[in-house]
């Protein structure tokens, strides 16, 4: 018999849960989409607002996307979306002018991002550079682009295959050491 009424009352229970969970989401008026937003750099590193959202951007800093992944065949490179987005994310903040000092360094498979459209060709059926122009977006809003020189010579290219608006480190070893001793911050894309 008590094994019963244990039973009733987790029955009755789950059913008041279940009846104010329907009830609060019938009551509750549907929110709008959040609309990706390109407030600074046009066409890429889409935000958001979230102005109820913890850690919030604040003024400063520096930091390095130390970049190693290939993009998918004629995609923009992630490190480089990713620096677009921090940009973005400042200025939708209204922080654009106190926004950190942004680098990328590209390396290992994300070397490719960094070729001139000739070089690039040779590489990808033809095609050219799907980086080029975001590459020019970043440089003009004061985005750092490197890659690393030992790996577009280890890739079988030339110095002069890299894209206008690139610089060349020696590595991308001495230039994370370089940076973090600088205290710049690292964060990978991999």
């Amino acid at each position: 018999m008590i094994r019963h009424v244990h039973v009733f009352r987790i029955a009755s229970l789950l059913v008041l849960a279940s009846t104010t969970v329907t009830t609060m989401c019938l009551a509750a008026e549907p929110t709008a989409p959040l609309q990706p937003q390109f407030p600074k750099i046009e066409k890429y590193g889409a935000v958001v607002s979230l102005p109820d959202a913890g850690e919030r951007p604040r003024p400063g800093g520096k930091v390095v996307f130390d970049t190693t992944a290939a993009a998918p065949e004629g995609k923009p490179n992630r490190g480089l979306e990713s620096a677009a987005r921090l940009v973005n994310i400042f200025e939708l903040e209204k922080l654009g002018q106190a926004r950190p000092q942004i680098a990328v360094i590209l390396h290992f498979q994300a070397t490719a991002a960094a070729l001139n459209d000739a070089a690039h060709a040779k590489t990808a059926a033809g095609a050219s550079n799907p980086n080029r122009e975001l590459v020019e977006k970043l440089v003009a809003n004061g985005v750092e682009v490197w890659v690393c020189g030992q790996s577009v010579i280890r890739g079988g290219h030339s110095l002069d295959d890299v894209m206008p608006g690139i610089r060349i480190a020696h590595s991308a070893m001495i230039f994370n050491l370089n940076r973090q001793t600088d205290g710049w911050a690292s964060l990978g894309v991999y």
